[in-house]
């Protein structure tokens, strides 16, 4: 049999589990459960990352020793995937003994052959990122990423040797454009390496409560050096079981980690000359209404509150909340890319696709059974062979889209199907062929309808496993692996009615209620006063997406010309304009130096936003921010159609 194995990062203990986390979960459970319908062995990992100064000062913080904060912590995130459903074959920690004892085997092969060696480290770090960065990386003396302070570090460590590694990375990254995905990505990561590597810290002098360097016990290993080293234990590194389920097949990653996956992590394995996994993802951000969640704002939604909302409020029970879920993860936005989360686009999924089309299938076919079946007894059952090539093709298609992991694309194409079954009973009007009598082809058209449910339930099940074994039962029809789906009669066992209603189509007054629970859970109010000002104003509800003519006046458009155009020192993104509007000059600096040369827009005109507030950007004040379009690799600066005079309004 053949076999797959794939990982998510592991997530920090010392944060709460969160959409972003969540929905990276998901989204490789659905990856796993698709590579077993191809009839692979899946080897399938997640947990967490326990060892680093922050989880220490958490626990120190909350009075609890840290070993039992960090036991506690990753418990809870076990206990949520596995109420998700996540069907992982490892939940790693990295506090787990046969993890740390590869950490120091690893540490101390490369310190034997020289790849590790003994210096000192005098620059910043972020204790919230875990990362140690240069005076040029700070942004007005704050961490890039996080935006938090930095301390100053000066200590002795032990430092990786990966400039050595710079030339075979880069040979590595030219023989295989696969590598890292999406292709944004890998070419972020050839820039940098273009750019330079140098040597990384890999211990802290400073830091206890982590693996212990193996020959010099006053030192930890870096959290980091520690937690990539964590795929390598889940495929039994130093077992004879490594050279079976090693490489791992893809390291599913957020967009922000893509340094420590596709540079440091590769020059390691090189280093200790084992085989490079054999893709990268990089997926994006899930933003609340054009916002990174933040704690700060108040925005981050907490998928076991969202669940439970789900459950309580639509009144189905928390697994097929969790689908629903499940649902709108995938086939929200594309993946790879950042998606905005939105309360009423999920219910608005719930409604039509589940309720409306895949429930009403169900439903409509289970009744049919139920009235036509002393008709259609005796009869040969045998689904219409005209729409065997539609099902043939989607499956084909279906399987391709989830390869490339875009499962809304699949998604998409599976939902084909529904709506086509659908729309065949309208087609083929069953009543009608009962009341002339025709019982073969009222046995035809069930047929077909119990085929190609059997097709779609199967087709779901990575993305929706409780769905699909529902429908699945109702039909009286087995999971199966995809080279199993065959469009041939489904059998003798017939399905009987069911009362139950797998999606109860959601009512405006529950839509107002979860919504309301939605905002009360963000704000902090109470239930009842946000459920007052959901049902005044559900078009003003923070979860809507919608805005007012009057928010639409605030932003200023205007009409620029690009006068000079440069590339900001040390960055491989940033540009800097200076533009004209109407008789003002301004500077902008935007991140569109991977799509343009700066010096080739000189005279070309864009659309800026005028009245937004000033923001420095490496030191650099940016007096407004041009407007683009992108799409995958794609970017697209905003221009008018003819030219017009400098700061002209846009209505």
């Amino acid at each position: 049999m053949d076999r797959y194995f794939l990982t998510t990062a592991i997530y920090y203990i010392n944060d709460k589990p969160h959409l972003g986390s969540v929905s990276e979960t998901i989204a490789a459970d659905f990856i796993a459960r698709y590579q077993r319908k191809l009839g692979k062995q899946v080897l399938f990992s997640t947990g967490t990352d326990e060892h680093s100064q922050k989880v220490e000062r958490t626990a120190l913080a909350m009075g609890q020793p840290v070993e039992q904060y960090a036991a506690t912590a990753a418990a809870s995130w076990k206990a949520l995937f596995d109420r998700l459903g996540i069907s992982y074959s490892r939940f790693i920690r990295t506090t787990d003994a046969d993890h740390m004892k590869v950490v120091q085997e690893m540490f101390q092969k490369l310190y034997d052959q020289g790849d590790i060696y003994k210096g000192s480290y005098d620059g910043w770090y972020c204790i919230k990122d875990e990362a140690f960065l240069l005076e040029s990386d700070l942004v007005d003396g704050k961490c890039p990423d996080c935006g938090l302070e930095v301390q100053h570090v000066s200590e002795a460590n032990y430092f990786f040797r990966l400039s050595k590694y710079q030339d075979a990375l880069l040979a590595w990254y030219e023989q295989h454009p696969d590598f890292v995905q999406p292709p944004m990505r890998y070419n972020e990561l050839v820039n940098v390496m273009r750019g330079g590597l140098r040597d990384v810290s890999v211990s802290r002098s400073t830091v206890k409560w982590g693996v212990p360097v193996p020959f010099d016990t006053d030192q930890t290993v870096y959290v980091w050096f520690d937690a990539l080293i964590n795929y390598a234990t889940v495929a039994g590194y130093g077992t004879d079981r490594f050279a079976i389920d090693w490489p791992a097949d893809l390291h599913l990653i957020g967009k922000d980690i893509t340094r420590f996956h596709g540079i440091i992590w590769p020059a390691m394995l090189m280093a200790l000359n084992l085989p490079l996994p054999r893709c990268i993802f990089a997926h994006g951000f899930w933003n609340f209404e054009g916002e990174k969640m933040s704690k700060s704002l108040g925005n981050v939604v907490d998928p076991a509150a969202l669940v439970e909302n789900l459950s309580h409020l639509i009144g189905i029970d928390e697994s097929m909340a969790v689908d629903t879920l499940r649902y709108y993860l995938c086939r929200e936005g594309t993946y790879g890319l950042d998606v905005d989360f939105s309360s009423q686009r999920l219910l608005l999924r719930f409604n039509t696709d589940l309720a409306n089309d895949l429930g009403n299938l169900l439903n409509r076919t289970l009744n049919m059974f139920a009235k036509f079946r002393p008709l259609i007894e005796g009869q040969p059952f045998e689904p219409k062979a005209a729409v065997s090539e539609l099902f043939a093709t989607t499956l084909s298609a279906v399987t391709a889209d989830y390869g490339n992991l875009q499962f809304s694309a699949g998604l998409e194409k599976t939902w084909m199907l529904v709506n086509v079954l659908n729309k065949m009973i309208e087609d083929d009007k069953p009543w009608a062929l009962a009341k002339v009598g025709d019982a073969a082809g009222l046995a035809t058209h069930l047929a077909t309808l119990l085929t190609g449910l059997w097709y779609v339930a199967n087709l779901v099940e990575p993305c929706m496993p409780t769905v699909s074994n529902r429908l699945l039962e109702a039909i009286r029809r087995p999971q199966v692996t995809w080279s199993d789906l065959v469009w041939r009669g489904p059998g003798s066992e017939l399905p009987e009615v069911s009362s139950t209603v797998l999606f109860p189509r959601i009512q405006p007054d529950q839509l107002e209620e979860f919504l309301a629970a939605q905002t009360a859970r963000k704000t902090g109010t109470t239930t009842g006063a946000a459920a007052t000002a959901a049902t005044a104003s559900p078009a003003a509800t923070p979860d809507s997406g919608l805005i007012t003519i009057d928010d639409v006046a605030k932003v200023q458009l205007r009409i620029a010309t690009i006068l000079e155009g440069e590339r900001v020192p040390e960055t491989d993104k940033l540009v800097k304009l200076r533009v004209k509007v109407g008789d003002e000059e301004r500077t902008i600096v935007a991140g569109i130096g991977k799509y343009y040369d700066p010096a080739a827009l000189v005279g070309k005109q864009i659309v800026i936003v005028a009245n937004l507030q000033p923001r420095k950007l490496k030191g650099i004040a940016s007096q407004g921010m041009l407007l683009a379009a992108s799409a995958g690799d794609e970017m697209a600066l905003l221009t008018p159609m003819a030219v017009l005079p400098d700061g002209a309004e846009i209505h």
